[in-house]
Formats: structure tokens, C-alpha cells, sequence
């Protein structure tokens, strides 16, 4: 690239110099840039309007040496960043897919002094009375460049510290800066790859997810948990944009590599609201170390949003569950399998947390995982009374080992309720949980459901409410605080707050679900048979969604509940699920019948059937008191 030039170059907001490399914003402002990143400006504004492949433009910005794509995403990215191009706008840069990119904005080209001069004379040639001070305006001009030169160099010289940060070679590297206002919400991003062809998607989300966990323990600061960020690892993920989406003010994000028993990671905090970098940092360590990177990252952060830690919180935010390195990355592959959800990645995340463990018999927050991979399998269709118990001493054991550690006491909790079906204890696990970790989303979902099996809504709804503070895009916090209001009889809420739910994923199978149920409470009855059809389609049951939809269009309400609890009947169905039909056609007896089939498998929505509205016509009938007291709800 050729510095020297002297050409100015204007589009949009802002300009470009060549000769003095600076991007000004249209207040004058100047935004800085790496080396490379304003290298890359330079090239696509030189060529406007043209379809640049991406190994021209790395021959442009790294002549003479071999260097990744992903080195030119992130100078891109930076770009767009440092032009404040939200994501999926296209103003100034437009990616062209299997080809490179395209500067799409109009740009203007002018010599800097030319400039000036131009300016000037079309200035006096608009009005005549200026022609004969024309002189007089070159010398003030002239006058104020130089004033200008002086206090750019003056500038320069007492913000080096900065302004050397902004340019520096290294990709962002930076010492902390003190931020401007406080930050209370921050998104830790999923990492990317340093060389994407050896991606490992495992380790990037792992350290996003480590990092997250030991923020999360920060009474002063709100971290979105991993279930938000999850969809924002794309390699050209804009960190900028996704703070501004996940409605937080501070991002951290960063790049990772493996190399043999060696490990690279670049780290970097960015102001949202802003854009401006607030802390980066590099390390190059033995893979062996990189809980001592984690630490590094942690306490560098807290230093940079000038938070102020109790002495709880500092042991916390550096606490080492694990001295093995290997132990932690095949955790970190459980982990990142138990978020999928899906039954064969749970199967997946049940083995891998099973080796890491065979490394560390004392790794709690392992044992931790595994109770919760048991615990959801169950939620899957899996059988309780096979692996309930195996989750219930998965969690003790984690408790034994680490008695602080939030995430057992609420695993534990969820075991308590449903299968053991011992509230009392349940809610002291959940309250303990909370204590423990107040940013623990999943502890405030939970405990909500608790207090809803208990009749206790508007304790529930403020702990939903909670939980959707902190994870305010969790689709399943969303879809079960409509399902807190459906069992509080809140009916017209519960439908608003489920096809919101839908609005952020039509393809969200359980919210259909949900919503079917508020329907048929409500009465409209066509729309709940619609939806519990999409509910089976969308889960692969298209046999069921066929079935009904017929027998809607045959028989109506009655005909389509005959055939819920006929020969027909969906086989994945459970027995609390074909109690509610035969509940709702007055079938009392087969109801208690199936009820207590229900009890027999411990099915876990059976904690449920106090509130249930579905169960209205059983009240009554002693045999409904004897259900309640077998599952500890009794008045």
C-alpha cells in the first residue's frame, strides 16, 4: 500500500486521508484503526463500486506474505465496526458471496490541498463580493491548517498512550481503558478461530461458556448466559451488533487456536453503545495453562469496567474447578452438547462428562453437567425412573465435593420436585441456588415453576420475570412464563406472551404446544387443534398432526378427544397427557387411572396437576385429594 499519497477521500459520514492514514468522522472526530484495517479501507476506496476478490485484497493488505482469510473477516469486520454498519446493513461494504467484497458507497477523490482550493473557489465564483477577500481566505485557511497541525501534534503527543492501542500492528492489542459510564450488562461471545479450516467449535463456545459462568458470579453485573449467545458464532459475527441485539452495553469476544500442547487466544472488551475498545490483550501458552488464561481474561476484564469485587466474588471469578487441562476440554465438549438439547446430544454430553470425570473424580461442576444431561433426557421421553436416580447422585456427588456451587443445588432442586416430589426441599436447594448465584437464569426459571406448582403466581411471576432480565432472548424462559400465566388462569396474557415466544422462533415446537393448551382454556377450539397439529409436525410427528386435524374435521371438539384417547392415539403420548382428555370428556375413572400410571413412572409434569385447569372436573372427587397427598400437594 502507498501511505504517501495525498488524496482525500469523502463518502457518506465520513473521509479518508491517504497521506496522514485517518478515518474522521463528519464531526471531525478520528476513528481509530489497525494498520491493516485502514490498509483494507484504503484498497476498497481506491476501487469503488468494483467486486474485489478476497486474494486481491490480501495481496494488497499483506504483500509478500501468506496469511489466512480470516485475518482479512476480521479487518473487514473491523471496518464495518469502525463505520457503524449494523448487521445486515450493506452502506459502504457489501460481502459478495464465493468472490470478496465491494465498496458500494459514492466516493468523492480529491488532493488535499486541491480541496481547499476548490472549495474556495466555488465559494467566490457563487458570489461575487467574496472574489476580492479570496486571498485573504487562503491565508486564514492556511492560517488554521497550520493551527490545526499544531494541535494535531499536540494531541498526538499527550494521547500516544491511546492513539498507539488504535494503530498498533498486533491484531487489537490493547491496555485497559477506563470506560466512560458504568456497565452493568455485558455479552460474552462465542470465540472464533484463528485459522477456520481447524475450527473447534467445542473449545470457542467452551471458553465463551467458562467465562460467562465466572461473570455471572458478579452481584454489579448482568451476563447474558450462553443460551443467548449461542447463535452469534459466525465467523463474521459483528460483536457491536449483537451487544446492540442482546441489549447489553459492554462485549467480550476473541479468537482461539489450538497448535499441538499449544494454545493462542486473543481477547478483546468493546464498548456497545460506542464502539470503542475498551480492553485487548494476547496469549500464547501451553494448552496446559489455559485456566490460568481464563483467570487472566476474568480479573482483566473486571478491571477494565472498574467493577469492585467482595472477596467472595474475587475468589469465584479465579477459582479453578479443575487442575487438568484435558479433563476441562473434554467438560467443555459435555457442555457443549448439553446445550443442544437434542436426545442423541445428550447421549453425547453423558459420555463426554463421564471422561472428563474418569480424569478428575473431584471435578464437581462435571458431575454437575452430567446430573443435568440425566435430568433433561428424562424431559426428552426418556425413562425417570432409570435415570432420574442416576441424575440425583450425580448431584449429590457434585454437592459433596463443592457445596457452593450453584448449578448442583439447582440441578439438585429440579430432582427434588419432579421425582422425588419433595417440594420443601426442592425450594430450599432453588433459594440456596439463587443465593449463590443471583445471574443464574435457570435457577429463577425453576424456581418459578416451583412456586407455580405451589399456587404461588405472583411469587413465580416476579422470578420469571427475573430470569427474563438476565436472558431476555430464552426461548424456553419465554414460552414458560406463558406457561406460569396459563396455570394462573391468566388466559389472554398467556396467549400474548406464547405468540411472542412464536415471533422469536415459529419453529419453537413446545411454545405451539403451550399455545394449543390456552386455546382449548379459552374455548376456540379450532385454533388449539391447529396449533397442537404444528406442535407434532414441527417434532417429527406428522401421523399425529394428520390424525388431528381429521378427526377435528370429522367429529369437532368431541371427535377430536375421542380420538386423542382411542385405538389411534399418538403413541409418544405419556399418561399425565391422555388423563387431561379423558379429564375434560368427564371420563373420571380412566382419568385417575391414567393419573396414576403417571405417578408409577414418576412422570415429571405431574408436579403440575394441582394448578392444572385441565383437571377442574376432578376436584372434587376424593380420589383427587389422594393424588395430591401421594405427591406431597395436599392442603
Amino acid at each position: 500500500m502507498n501511505a504517501a499519497q495525498s488524496y482525500i477521500y469523502k463518502f457518506g459520514d465520513f473521509s479518508v486521508d491517504a497521506a496522514k492514514r485517518l478515518l474522521v468522522s463528519r464531526d471531525g472526530e478520528a476513528i481509530p484503526l489497525t494498520h491493516k484495517a485502514f490498509d483494507a479501507l484504503l484498497y476498497l476506496v481506491e476501487h469503488p463500486g468494483t467486486v474485489l476478490d478476497k486474494d486481491e485484497l490480501m495481496q494488497a493488505i499483506w504483500p509478500h506474505t501468506v496469511v489466512e482469510e480470516n485475518n482479512l473477516n476480521q479487518s473487514i469486520s473491523a471496518l464495518r465496526r469502525a463505520l457503524g454498519e449494523s448487521r445486515g446493513e450493506n452502506r459502504y461494504i457489501t460481502t459478495v458471496p464465493g468472490r470478496g467484497y465491494c465498496f458500494v458507497a459514492d466516493v468523492k477523490k480529491a488532493a488535499a490541498l486541491e480541496l481547499i482550493a476548490d472549495n474556495d473557489s466555488l465559494n467566490a465564483a457563487s458570489d461575487p463580493s467574496r472574489r476580492i477577500g479570496s486571498h485573504k481566505s487562503r491565508l486564514l485557511i492556511i492560517l488554521f491548517c497550520a493551527m490545526g497541525i499544531a494541535g494535531l501534534g499536540f494531541s498526538i503527543y499527550y494521547l500516544w498512550p491511546v492513539v498507539k492501542t488504535a494503530i498498533s500492528t498486533t491484531p487489537d492489542i490493547a491496555t485497559p481503558i477506563k470506560p466512560i459510564m458504568r456497565v452493568r450488562s455485558i455479552a460474552v461471545l462465542p470465540f472464533k478461530p484463528l485459522v477456520v479450516d481447524q475450527r473447534d467449535e467445542a473449545l470457542e463456545m467452551g471458553m465463551a461458556d467458562t467465562l460467562i459462568v465466572r461473570l455471572s458470579n458478579l452481584r454489579e453485573l448482568i451476563v447474558r448466559p450462553i443460551s443467548s449467545v449461542r447463535k452469534y458464532s459466525g465467523l463474521e459475527q459483528d460483536a457491536v451488533a449483537a451487544g446492540r441485539e442482546l441489549s447489553v452495553e459492554a462485549v467480550l469476544d476473541g479468537q482461539i487456536q489450538r497448535w499441538g500442547d499449544r494454545i493462542s487466544v486473543t481477547a478483546r472488551l468493546t464498548g456497545v453503545g460506542d464502539g470503542k475498545q475498551l480492553w485487548a490483550d494476547q496469549f500464547n501458552e501451553r494448552f496446559t495453562d489455559i485456566l490460568a488464561v481464563l483467570n487472566l481474561i476474568s480479573e482483566k476484564v473486571t478491571s477494565a469496567l472498574a467493577l469492585k469485587l467482595t472477596g467472595e466474588e474475587q475468589r469465584l471469578l479465579t477459582k479453578r474447578d479443575t487442575e487438568n487441562a484435558e479433563a476441562y476440554k473434554l467438560y467443555q465438549r459435555g457442555r457443549f452438547y448439553l446445550n443442544k438439547r437434542a436426545p442423541e446430544d445428550l447421549r453425547k454430553s453423558i459420555a463426554y462428562f463421564q471422561q472428563s470425570i474418569a480424569l478428575d473424580p473431584n471435578y464437581a461442576v462435571a458431575y454437575a453437567g452430567l446430573a443435568d444431561a440425566y435430568a433433561l433426557l428424562v424431559n426428552a421421553g426418556a425413562p425417570a425412573r432409570e435415570l432420574m436416580p442416576r441424575a440425583r447422585e450425580a448431584a449429590l456427588k457434585a454437592l459433596s465435593l463443592d457445596n457452593d456451587l450453584a448449578e448442583a443445588h439447582a440441578s439438585l432442586a429440579q430432582i427434588l420436585i419432579y421425582y422425588d416430589y419433595n417440594f420443601v426441599g426442592a425450594e430450599r436447594e432453588h433459594q440456596r441456588a439463587i443465593q449463590l448465584n443471583p445471574n443464574y437464569a435457570s435457577a429463577h426459571q425453576w424456581y418459578s415453576e416451583l412456586l407455580t406448582a405451589l399456587s404461588r403466581h405472583e411469587e413465580a411471576f416476579a422470578e420469571m420475570r427475573r430470569a427474563l432480565e438476565i436472558d431476555p432472548f430464552s426461548l424456553i424462559i419465554n414460552r414458560q412464563y406463558g406457561v406460569s400465566l396459563l396455570f394462573a388462569r391468566h388466559y389472554d396474557e398467556a396467549i400474548a406472551q406464547l405468540k411472542n415466544t412464536i415471533e422469536m422462533d415459529a419453529n419453537f415446537a413446545p411454545a405451539h404446544s403451550t399455545l394449543s393448551l390456552a386455546y382449548q382454556l379459552k374455548g376456540n377450539y379450532a385454533e388449539s387443534v391447529e396449533k397442537l397439529a404444528k406442535y407434532e409436525e414441527l417434532s417429527g410427528n406428522q401421523q399425529s398432526a394428520a390424525l388431528a386435524r381429521e378427526s377435528f374435521a370429522r367429529g369437532g371438539w368431541q371427535g377430536f378427544l375421542r380420538a386423542m384417547t382411542g385405538e389411534r392415539q399418538p403413541s409418544n403420548w405419556t399418561p399425565y397427557k391422555v388423563a387431561t382428555f379423558h379429564a375434560v370428556l368427564g371420563e373420571k375413572d380412566k382419568a385417575f387411572a391414567e393419573l396414576n400410571k403417571s405417578y408409577q413412572e414418576h412422570e415429571t409434569i405431574l408436579g403440575l396437576v394441582k394448578v392444572d385447569p385441565r383437571f377442574d372436573s376432578l376436584r372434587a372427587d376424593p380420589r383427587f385429594a389422594e393424588v395430591l397427598r401421594r405427591i406431597g400437594l395436599a392442603p
